[in-house]
């Protein structure tokens, strides 16, 4: 029996709420870059619920997971197919449960002769509390009270699970460690079609085209960063658009419209849409802790507050003599950390595969 568990293949499961298809992405770059067999898993529950869809190999029905054997044979079926499983969020691989559930779950995953791994995302472990503790301009200063005291019972939560928690723990921000300091950063992965080129920016536009383009309003600081930019087309010295509740695919559409992009400004992090906006060789601009700027000092975002932006804005419009360096350090930045390559080897050398890199 022990043999068989040490000569079993390498195959992986990521899963179950593929959260901004993430799980569909790390597995997508696993199978390119390590020739590893991955899959993505997918609640239809989750899915259903969900504005966007993002596809991932297996749909897990409804019916299959509705009982507790439900969910043990999906997770015993998790086992013989692979070899290691990554949860998402401290679920189960079910989408369901949390805190006992998982860590039994898992415990179940490694008996079975699979190693078992937590990946989060974000809101699920950032405390709002330790934010604005941290930040200034933390966006959770001017959200509902009630609603950021739900958000940091839900932290104290996932973080007594984590404090169980004996296996391997993921991140996809940076700026997760400094929640979880013994998680090991998995960067986010776009779509591949984000590395395909744009046409580049011009330094000879009359009014520099300005986006906003908010994954989530309340986290981003997006009414304020309106009023400044607003403000600044008014004044015709920019021309200023946001948009909010766009289906992925029109995403780039918008991007590529842009000349420079404001990412969330306040809680200090980096995701998936800073990522596309470097990829597509246009300035960003944004916010992140030092942790980050520690971390990846290569960073190419130019940093920016509430109170600074309109200046930072001002003084790129008026010296563009930088404009093509900076939009050329984010095409390499994305592609060192986010074409899937380096999260790839992240995963490889969890399962046990000789890698370069990281």
């Amino acid at each position: 029996m022990i043999a068989r568990k040490h000569l079993r293949k390498k195959h992986l499961i990521i899963g179950s709420l593929n959260t901004v298809g993430q799980a569909s992405s790390w597995a997508r770059a696993v199978r390119a870059h390590e020739q590893i067999d991955a899959e993505s898993w997918c609640s239809d529950r989750v899915a259903r619920s969900r504005l966007y869809n993002y596809p991932a190999e297996r749909l897990l029905e409804e019916s299959s997971i509705s009982s507790r054997i439900g969910i043990a044979k999906i997770h015993l079926d998790a086992a013989r197919h692979a070899s290691h499983v990554v949860l998402e969020s401290g679920r189960t691989i079910a989408g369901l449960g949390g805190g006992r559930y998982t860590l039994l779950a898992a415990i179940m995953l490694r008996v079975a002769g699979c190693h078992p791994a937590i990946v989060f995302h974000g809101s699920e472990l950032r405390s709002p509390l330790r934010n604005m503790k941290a930040r200034d301009e933390s966006p959770f200063f001017g959200l509902d009270s009630d609603f950021v005291a739900r958000l940091e019972r839900q932290s104290r939560s996932v973080k007594k699970l984590v404090s169980r928690w004996p296996f391997r723990l993921f991140v996809s921000t940076i700026d997760l460690l400094g929640e979880v300091p013994t998680a090991t950063w998995l960067p986010v992965v776009p779509d591949g079609d984000w590395f395909a080129g744009m046409k580049p920016i011009s330094v000879n536009v009359t009014k520099p085209k300005v986006l906003h383009l908010p994954s989530s309003r309340e986290l981003s600081n997006s009414t304020q960063i309106e009023l400044i930019g607003n403000l600044l087309d008014a004044q015709g010295l920019i021309e200023f658009r946001t948009v909010t509740g766009l289906n992925p695919s029109d995403v780039r559409r918008e991007v590529e419209w842009a000349d420079i992009v404001i990412d969330k400004i306040g809680i200090g992090v980096y995701g998936v849409m800073a990522v596309q906006v470097m990829a597509s060789g246009r300035l960003l601009i944004g916010d992140v802790d030092a942790l980050t700027r520690e971390r990846v000092p290569d960073l190419p975002l130019i940093q920016s507050s509430i109170r600074t932006l309109d200046q930072v804005i001002r003084d790129l419009v008026a010296d563009r003599s930088t404009w093509a360096a900076r939009a050329a350090a984010g095409e390499v930045f994305a592609r060192k950390y986010h074409d899937g390559r380096y999260s790839a080897g992240v995963l490889a050398k969890w399962m046990g595969v000789p890698v370069k890199q990281p």
